[in-house]
Protein backbone atom coordinates (compact mmCIF):
# COMPACT_ATOMS: atom_id res chain seq x y z
CA UNK A 1 0.00 0.00 0.00
CA UNK A 2 1.30 3.42 -0.89
CA UNK A 3 0.05 6.88 -0.11
CA UNK A 4 0.63 10.10 -1.99
CA UNK A 5 2.00 13.36 -0.63
CA UNK A 6 0.79 16.82 -1.64
CA UNK A 7 3.26 16.82 -4.48
CA UNK A 8 1.72 13.66 -5.86
CA UNK A 9 4.79 11.49 -5.33
CA UNK A 10 4.08 8.05 -3.84
CA UNK A 11 5.48 7.39 -0.36
CA UNK A 12 5.81 3.87 1.03
CA UNK A 13 3.37 2.98 3.83
CA UNK A 14 6.22 2.41 6.27
CA UNK A 15 8.11 5.62 5.72
CA UNK A 16 8.51 6.33 9.44
CA UNK A 17 10.67 4.04 11.53
CA UNK A 18 13.70 1.94 10.85
CA UNK A 19 14.57 -1.63 10.01
CA UNK A 20 16.40 -4.19 12.09
CA UNK A 21 17.71 -7.54 10.97
CA UNK A 22 16.78 -10.74 12.77
CA UNK A 23 17.64 -14.37 12.24
CA UNK A 24 14.78 -16.85 12.11
CA UNK A 25 15.15 -20.62 12.06
CA UNK A 26 12.52 -22.13 9.79
CA UNK A 27 11.76 -25.84 9.53
CA UNK A 28 9.46 -27.33 6.91
CA UNK A 29 9.12 -29.22 3.68
CA UNK A 30 11.11 -28.05 0.67
CA UNK A 31 7.97 -26.48 -0.89
CA UNK A 32 7.18 -24.57 2.32
CA UNK A 33 10.72 -23.25 2.62
CA UNK A 34 10.79 -22.21 -1.05
CA UNK A 35 7.49 -20.36 -0.54
CA UNK A 36 8.80 -18.47 2.52
CA UNK A 37 12.06 -17.52 0.79
CA UNK A 38 10.19 -16.38 -2.35
CA UNK A 39 7.78 -14.25 -0.29
CA UNK A 40 10.58 -12.48 1.57
CA UNK A 41 12.63 -12.03 -1.60
CA UNK A 42 9.65 -10.46 -3.41
CA UNK A 43 8.94 -8.20 -0.40
CA UNK A 44 12.57 -7.09 -0.34
CA UNK A 45 13.09 -8.13 3.28
CA UNK A 46 15.35 -11.14 2.66
CA UNK A 47 18.94 -10.37 3.68
CA UNK A 48 20.66 -13.77 3.88
CA UNK A 49 19.89 -17.46 3.75
CA UNK A 50 21.83 -20.51 4.96
CA UNK A 51 21.95 -23.73 2.97
CA UNK A 52 19.17 -26.16 3.95
CA UNK A 53 20.11 -28.96 6.31
CA UNK A 54 18.05 -32.09 6.75
CA UNK A 55 16.19 -32.79 9.99
CA UNK A 56 14.29 -35.97 10.91
CA UNK A 57 10.96 -36.55 9.20
CA UNK A 58 11.62 -35.49 5.56
CA UNK A 59 12.00 -31.87 6.54
CA UNK A 60 14.66 -29.25 6.00
CA UNK A 61 15.83 -26.42 8.22
CA UNK A 62 17.23 -23.05 7.14
CA UNK A 63 18.17 -19.88 8.95
CA UNK A 64 16.95 -16.77 7.17
CA UNK A 65 17.97 -13.24 8.01
CA UNK A 66 15.25 -10.74 7.28
CA UNK A 67 14.73 -7.03 7.76
CA UNK A 68 11.84 -6.21 10.06
CA UNK A 69 10.23 -2.82 10.26
CA UNK A 70 10.38 -1.07 13.63
CA UNK A 71 8.27 2.01 14.12
CA UNK A 72 9.78 5.05 15.73
CA UNK A 73 8.85 5.66 19.30
CA UNK A 74 7.28 8.99 20.00
CA UNK A 75 9.88 11.45 21.15
CA UNK A 76 9.09 13.49 24.23
CA UNK A 77 10.89 16.75 24.48
CA UNK A 78 11.51 17.82 28.03
CA UNK A 79 12.01 21.50 28.55
CA UNK A 80 11.88 21.53 32.31
CA UNK A 81 12.85 18.57 34.44
CA UNK A 82 11.09 20.09 37.46
CA UNK A 83 7.65 19.71 35.90
CA UNK A 84 8.17 16.03 35.16
CA UNK A 85 9.68 15.20 38.53
CA UNK A 86 6.46 16.15 40.31
CA UNK A 87 4.37 13.87 38.14
CA UNK A 88 3.20 10.90 40.16
CA UNK A 89 1.22 7.86 39.30
CA UNK A 90 -2.26 7.81 40.74
CA UNK A 91 -3.28 4.41 41.98
CA UNK A 92 -6.87 3.35 42.07
CA UNK A 93 -8.70 3.36 45.39
CA UNK A 94 -8.84 -0.44 45.48
CA UNK A 95 -5.10 -0.71 44.92
CA UNK A 96 -4.37 1.79 47.69
CA UNK A 97 -6.69 -0.01 50.11
CA UNK A 98 -5.13 -3.35 49.22
CA UNK A 99 -1.63 -1.96 49.83
CA UNK A 100 -2.65 -0.50 53.19
CA UNK A 101 -4.42 -3.68 54.34
CA UNK A 102 -1.49 -5.82 53.26
CA UNK A 103 0.97 -3.57 55.09
CA UNK A 104 -1.06 -3.56 58.31
CA UNK A 105 -1.63 -7.31 58.18
CA UNK A 106 2.03 -8.03 57.54
CA UNK A 107 3.15 -5.73 60.34
CA UNK A 108 0.69 -7.26 62.81
CA UNK A 109 1.72 -10.80 61.84
CA UNK A 110 5.37 -9.87 62.29
CA UNK A 111 4.78 -8.34 65.72
CA UNK A 112 2.77 -11.39 66.86
CA UNK A 113 5.54 -13.69 65.64
CA UNK A 114 8.20 -11.67 67.51
CA UNK A 115 6.10 -11.62 70.71
CA UNK A 116 5.52 -15.40 70.52
CA UNK A 117 9.22 -16.00 70.01
CA UNK A 118 10.19 -13.81 72.97
CA UNK A 119 7.59 -15.43 75.25
CA UNK A 120 8.90 -18.84 74.23
CA UNK A 121 12.45 -17.78 75.05
CA UNK A 122 11.33 -16.45 78.46
CA UNK A 123 9.53 -19.70 79.30
CA UNK A 124 12.59 -21.68 78.23
CA UNK A 125 14.87 -19.50 80.39
CA UNK A 126 12.61 -19.88 83.44
CA UNK A 127 12.35 -23.65 82.97
CA UNK A 128 16.12 -24.01 82.62
CA UNK A 129 16.86 -21.97 85.75
CA UNK A 130 13.83 -22.81 87.93
CA UNK A 131 15.93 -24.05 90.87
CA UNK A 132 18.02 -20.89 91.06
CA UNK A 133 14.98 -18.65 90.67
CA UNK A 134 13.04 -20.44 93.44
CA UNK A 135 16.08 -20.29 95.73
CA UNK A 136 16.44 -16.55 95.22
CA UNK A 137 12.71 -16.01 95.82
CA UNK A 138 12.80 -18.13 99.02
CA UNK A 139 15.83 -16.22 100.31
CA UNK A 140 14.11 -12.88 99.53
CA UNK A 141 10.98 -14.04 101.39
CA UNK A 142 13.03 -15.06 104.45
CA UNK A 143 14.90 -11.73 104.45
CA UNK A 144 11.63 -9.78 104.09
CA UNK A 145 10.12 -11.69 107.01
CA UNK A 146 13.14 -11.01 109.21
CA UNK A 147 13.15 -7.35 108.28
CA UNK A 148 9.48 -7.01 109.11
CA UNK A 149 9.99 -8.67 112.51
CA UNK A 150 12.96 -6.56 113.53
CA UNK A 151 11.36 -3.27 112.57
CA UNK A 152 8.17 -4.27 114.40
CA UNK A 153 9.93 -4.43 117.79
CA UNK A 154 11.32 -0.94 117.57
CA UNK A 155 8.05 0.58 116.52
CA UNK A 156 6.39 2.90 119.00
CA UNK A 157 2.68 2.89 119.54
CA UNK A 158 2.35 6.67 119.05
CA UNK A 159 4.51 9.33 117.46
CA UNK A 160 5.19 11.19 120.70
CA UNK A 161 6.51 8.26 122.73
Amino acid sequence: MTTHTRTGRPVPHRAAGHYITRDHTVTGTPDQLANIVANHRNAGTLVALTPPRPVPGDRLQVVIRIREHQTNRRTVRVTSVGEHVRTRVRRSRRTRIAVIVTTITGTAAGLIAVAAYLIGELVELIAAHAGVILSVLALAAILAALAARSTGRRRRHCPGC
